[in-house]
């Protein structure tokens, strides 16, 4: 039993040191490849931003058209609103929620 642990640490001992020498010998190809992933990460999340923002300002003018829409057929007094402009109401809302639920997540 005391072999086989003996022979466990020893062979955690070579691996870990070949990994550690393999790390020092590539450390330059190692931060280049982390600072790659740095920037792209960088420029992934500035884009997310930018989409973010710009389906943000489409979706705040899409619930002002709507708005806009429903004051001025309700403003009219003898016109009631249609069950067409009701349901294209509905219908452009429910659009408008599912795009605030993927903003969301």
């Amino acid at each position: 039993m005391e072999k086989n642990n003996a022979l466990t640490f020893l062979l955690g001992a070579v691996l870990g040191g070949a990994a550690a020498y393999y790390a020092y010998k590539h450390q330059d190809e190692i931060l280049s490849g982390i600072q790659d992933l740095e920037g792209s990460l960088n420029l992934d999340n500035n884009e997310l931003i930018e989409k973010t923002k710009s389906q943000f300002n489409q979706l705040s003018q899409n619930v002002q058209s709507a708005i806009q829409r429903y004051t001025d057929t309700a403003s009219e007094p003898n016109e009631p609103m249609s069950e067409d402009d009701i349901t294209s109401l509905k219908e452009e809302l429910e659009r408008l929620r599912a795009e605030v639920q993927t903003l969301k997540a």
